[in-house]
Parts: structure tokens; sequence; C-alpha cells
């Protein structure tokens, strides 16, 4: 039985153990390509900020958005209940909010979760209509999910059994990815589809699509990808026979992984480095590098590579002869197929076991094991794929090709490396003592100023925020003082003005009508007056409070027009006179850019306040606006310096043409 390869990457992981059952002794284990959101930090931390985001938020959009992320991180947490449940409600809300994306993204999720629980069926079911959701949309953003949602698809019809249609996929996915220049979703396609040749014995096809990998693995510069990318084709040559051809690669590897000393990379690397070492008789180090392996991949608790180092053992044991070893080896990976419900792996290791106990003379224990083989290999419909034609052509032009570059890496090296040594001799003694000293006193210095650098900028940082909070402070006071000139001359002025005059004409000309018309002018001067005075001191709020302040406020807009439902609680538990009036300018100030600016027929203001938390949310149906964009408007800059003046923070939640939700939080 072949042992597969593995391929790791930054952004795309595998979940679960998938193979081809229908590929027996040449079998590997794809990568799934997970519909990522951005970087989300795993853990409890994470699940309880985004529960706490969850709760202020009021748009379905948000919402989903929100569900989505908790979604994703409750099944990389492995709570794969709460994760089940996440992306339901999910589905629910973008379905009711008609975001195909969204849901597109949800059913992608879901579709991953089955996967993992072995649920093929549904798994292929939910990737189906993930896929028709996004057939129409031919946005950049839907093209890319489409592609990683038929990635993750082709894994789950490889694990059912459907081998053609999974290359078939796989195989349409490299323009795709190519057009979308997404270089670590091809490199993945391209290393899977590789393999998967290889499985059917097309080695000549399977090579080409390595090669290319490799080269988007060093395009793409990550270290990590581009050693798995070595190590990948080291076991493809293995698989190849090559094995002249496995240390150039190996060394590339090293290379790289010499960088990186807690890579996952080496537990492969140094599994393939044994396997080498055994094919050429080198046992003793070969059982050395096997230790290593198991350490790391141990370590990692990465299963895949349990897989790859159990049947890599039972190689190096069966090439000594050591048929009793190799035997507890086979056992295991049996074992481990029954626990991960994976047939294909029991299908093989019987086999293994059967043909070693006959080498052990054990007649009896084979046919045991030859009968459990063979019904469980018929109902697996398994048949060979094993496609040789000019197999014998291609590892001959390969291992040529081979040696020519490891002649030519290796005079270069030698030359290099003799080189080196002289200068090392040279340099050694005087470099090592001048750069321990060198380096204690950089280290001293270098700590010392970095505290003294971190304070200086913390301090700096403190005081621009208190500069720019003091100085919008300042701007917001002067606004309200050219706007109570500009009511008192345009307004109250204008209206004393006419009154005076018709006062005049009334000493002169003196009439019924003129007395009732100056009264009726009286009369709006003392309104005016009076609305002049709510605006800079709410009467309401000296005499009843922030409540019945803000209920006046709200139903005086209600009056002109603009629906308002006004929600409070726990807005009595505010003493401090100066906190009711800044909290009453806030919500003035953004109810005011409300009707001025968002042409809205219906606005929510809720307001609350429990265990020192302010929490003000003002939420309209209204034009909205970019708010990515930022904004230069003076309302939301007035609002923002006091909610900093009040030590809390803001949240501007708007679209064109979706209405604008804004979130403020103060711990008081």
């Amino acid at each position: 039985m072949e042992f597969p390869a593995t391929y790791t990457s930054c952004l795309l992981y595998l979940y679960d153990n998938h193979t081809n059952p229908l590929a027996m002794n040449k079998v590997f284990l794809p990568v799934m390509l997970l519909l990522g959101l951005a970087q989300p930090v795993c853990g409890r931390q994470a699940i309880d900020s985004l529960r706490q985001l969850l709760k202020t938020s009021t748009t379905d959009t948000g919402r989903a958005m929100l569900l989505l992320q908790l979604a994703e991180v409750s099944f990389k947490a492995g709570v794969a209940d709460s994760a089940l449940y996440y992306v339901q409600e999910a589905m629910s809300v973008s379905r009711r909010s008609g975001n195909h994306l969204y849901q597109a993204k949800a059913r992608g999720m879901w579709g991953m979760m089955q996967v993992r629980a072995n649920h093929l069926d549904d798994a292929i079911r939910h990737f189906e209509e993930a896929r028709q959701l996004l057939e129409n949309d031919t946005s950049t953003a839907a093209r890319r999910m489409r592609a990683k949602v038929s990635g993750n698809l082709s894994v789950a019809l490889g694990r059912k059994g459907l081998a053609d249609r999974e290359l078939a996929i796989l195989i349409s996915l490299v323009p795709e990815f190519e057009a979308l220049h997404d270089t670590v979703s091809l490199a993945v396609s391209l290393h899977n589809i590789s393999f998967k040749l290889i499985n059917i014995g097309r080695y000549e096809q399977g090579y080409r699509y390595m090669l290319r990998n490799i080269e988007m693995a060093e395009q793409g510069g990550e270290k990590e990808n581009t050693a798995g990318s070595y190590t990948g084709m080291a076991s493809l040559l293995y698989k190849m026979d090559s094995i002249a051809a496995m240390p150039a690669y190996l060394s590339k590897a090293r290379k790289l992984l010499d960088q990186l000393p807690g890579s996952r990379q080496w537990g492969i690397y140094y599994l393939y480095s044994a396997m080498y070492a055994s094919a050429n008789g080198h046992y003793s180090r070969a059982d050395s590098l096997l230790v290593q392996a198991h350490t790391v991949i141990d370590k990692f608790k990465d299963r895949p590579n349990q897989f790859n180092y159990y049947t890599g053992l039972m190689h190096h044991q069966n090439a000594q002869h050591r048929w009793k070893a190799a035997l507890v080896a086979a056992a295991m990976l049996r074992r481990m197929g029954e626990e991960d419900k994976l047939p294909y792996y029991q299908v093989n290791a019987l086999k293994d076991m059967a043909e070693l106990e006959e080498k052990l003379g054990h007649p009896l224990q084979a046919l045991a094991l030859y009968k459990q083989y063979q019904p469980l290999k018929d109902s697996l419909g398994q048949q060979e794929m094993n496609l040789r034609i000019n197999d014998l052509e291609i590892r001959h032009r390969t291992l040529e090709q081979e040696k020519k570059i490891l002649a030519l890496q290796a005079t270069g090296e030698a030359r290099q490396r003799a080189l080196q040594q002289a200068r090392n001799k040279e340099l050694l003694l005087a470099s090592l003592t001048c750069l321990v000293l060198l380096g204690v006193l950089f280290g001293i210095f270098y700590y010392r100023n970095k505290r003294k650098i971190m304070r200086q900028e913390l301090e700096q940082a403190r005081q621009q925020q208190r500069l720019t909070s003091y100085t919008a402070m300042l701007e917001g006071q002067e606004q309200e003082r050219l706007r109570l000139a500009r009511d008192l001359h345009d307004g109250l002025g204008g209206t004393l003005a006419a009154l005076k005059l018709r006062l005049d004409q009334i000493a002169i000309h003196p009439s019924a009508e003129a007395v009732a018309t100056s009264a009726q002018r009286l009369d709006t001067a003392i309104s005016d007056l009076r609305q002049i005075s709510r605006n800079m001191m709410p009467e309401a709020l000296l005499r009843h409070g922030l409540i019945e302040a803000l209920k006046d406020f709200t139903e005086a807009i209600s009056r002109s027009g603009l629906q308002v439902q006004f929600h409070h609680d726990g807005l009595e538990q505010i003493s401090s006179s100066t906190t009711q009036l800044m909290v009453y300018r806030i919500v003035q100030e953004l109810a005011t850019n409300v009707m001025r600016h968002a042409r809205a027929t219906e606005m929510l203001v809720q307001v609350t306040f429990k265990e020192n938390l302010l929490l003000i949310t003002v939420e309209d149906n209204g034009a909205g606006f970019d708010a990515t964009a930022g904004y230069t408007g003076s309302g939301l800059n007035n609002v923002t310096a006091r909610v900093a003046y009040l030590n809390g923070k803001t949240e501007v939640i708007s679209r064109k043409d979706t209405g604008t939700v804004i979130n403020i939080e103060c711990r008081l």
C-alpha cells in the first residue's frame, strides 16, 4: 500500500481525512478549500466578543455576517453543535434579507460540517445549492466563492468514490483560479490534481501538474507552502520509483525549514528523508529519521500524516524483513481506518496484514484476513486503475534529467562549501567574541531605548486624544453659539423688529385689527424664544429629568412628520446633570442629522443604562451613505467628540439606499 502525501497552506486547512476509495493502493489526502472570513481569532474570547456584537446589531446584514463568523470560529474550535446552530441562523437571516452571497457562504460552511461528520450526500447537496445561488452572479467575490465551494465539492465527491467527477471539477478549477489570480488556491488544486493522476497511473501528467504547483508556490513566496510543495514532489518521485531525484527536492525543503524551526512540515520532511534512506539501504539512519518524524507529527496531532507515518514505517520494516514489526504498523493503520471510518484504509491494511502473516508462516491467520479483505473490497466496488503505459519511459527520462541537474548542483555546491569553510576558519575565532559582546550591548541598549520610546509614544497618543476631544468640544460649542445667534437674528430678531414697526403705526393710526396682528406677532416671538431656550437647555430636562426630556424631544419630531420610536431602560440611574445633558445633546445631534440629511420616514431611538454601561442606538430607513469612505460633516464629528469625552466608542453602519445605524457605547 502506497502512503499519501499532504499539502499545508496558511489559508487552506484539511479538517478531516479524505481519500478516493477507488484508488486502493495509491491514495492521497486532498486539501479542502475553506470559505475563509478574514482572519478570525479562534478561542473562547473571540466567541464571546462576537456574541456581544451580535446583541447590539440591529440589521439583518450585520447579524448574518456575525453569525457566519461565530459559526467559523466555533467550527475551528471543535464546537460542532454551536457551529451548526449559528450556520442555520445565518441561513435564516440571510434568506430573509435576500442576500444570496451570505446564503451561499452559509450553505458552503454547512457542507463542510457534513463532510467532517462523514454525511457525504448531505454535504454534496449543500455544495450544489451554494453553487446554484452563485450561478448568475459574475462579480469577483461570487466567482471566488463559487470556485472554493466547487473545490470542497470535489473533496466530498472523492470521498464518495465518484473519482471521475472529482477530477473533472479539479481540472475545471485551474483556469478559474488563474483568472481570479488566486495563486494559493491554484497551487492547492494543482497539487490535488497531480496526486489524483498519480493514483490512476498517469505519472507523466501528474508530474507536470506538480511542477506547476511548485512554480505557483515559489511565486507566492510563502516559505511553509513552498516547503510543502517540495516534500510533495519528493513523495511523488518515491511513488514513481525515481529515488535518485528525491534529494534535490528534500534539500530545497530543508533550506526553507531551517528558517522555520517550529513548522509542522518538519514531520513530513523527516518521513520522506527516512523513506529515501531506507530505499538506499541506510536502515539505521532511516530508524533515526522515523523517530524524529513521529515526534513532530505526534506533537501537532497531525492525523493525515499519522497515516503517512505508519504506512512509511510498514514499508521500512518490510524492506528489512522485519515481518512482525511491519505487521504491527499495518494493524495500526487498520485500527485508525476503523476509527476514522475510512474503509479504503481498512481494505489496504487487511491485504498487507494477510501478506505479512503469510510471510511469517501463519497460513490460517492469513486466510482469515483475506476472507475479511475480499468482501470489504467488493462492497466498495473497487477496481484497479493501474494505467502504466509508457511508465518505464517516463521514469527513465525523469531519472536522466534529474541526474544531470544533480551533477551540476553537486559541483557548484562543493566549490561553494570549500570556499565557505576557508572563510569560516579565518573569521570564526575573532567574530565569535565580538558578536557575543556586541549582542549583549545591543540588547541592553535596545531594551532601554524601546521602553523609553514606547512610554513617549503612549503619552503623545494620550495627549493627542485629549487635544482632539477638547478641540472638537470647543468647535461644537462655537457652532452652538453661531446657531443661537442665527436663531436670535433671523427668527426672534426679525419678529420683534416687525412688531416694533406695527406698534409705531398703531400709535399714529390705532385700530382693533392692528392690535390683534401685533398680539399674534408677540405670541410668535414668545414661541420662538421658548424654542431657543429649549435648544439651549431643555426645560423638561431641568424639571423632569432625562427620560421626559427625550420623550418631549422625540414627540416633537414625530409631530413634524418623521415617525419616531423611543425606547429606554435604566436612565433614571444617571444622576449627573452633566452626563444627562451630554446624552441629550448626542441624541439631539443624531436625530437632527436624520431630519436634515437622511430623507427618512421612520427612526428608532434606543437609550439604555445598565451596570455603568451606556448604549445609544439611532437607526433610520433613509438614503444612507458610504460609511467606509468616512464622513466630514460637523454633526457626526461633534457626536464622536462628545462620545470620546465620555471615554466611549462610536460605530457607524451604513450603505447607500439601505439606511443608517449608529451605535454608541460608553463606560461611565
